[in-house]
């Protein structure tokens, strides 16, 4: 602990390990790509709801 002139205990800063940014990091990009990828794909399912129909009948 770092002697200052409080009286007040200040507790020790915590930081993140080098690893653990990364894994966090990694793990942040994964979920994003996942969540790009599940709205990609529910625009895809209201497309084929709205126009398959259209589609169908054009074939």
């Amino acid at each position: 602990m770092a002697f200052t002139t409080s009286s007040i205990p200040v507790p020790r800063r915590r930081e993140l390990s080098r690893t653990t940014a990364l894994l966090l990091t990694i793990g942040g990009n994964i979920l994003v790509f996942a969540i790009a990828a599940l709205g990609v794909a529910g625009v895809a399912l209201a497309a084929v709801a709205v126009f398959g129909g259209a589609v169908v009948d054009a074939l």
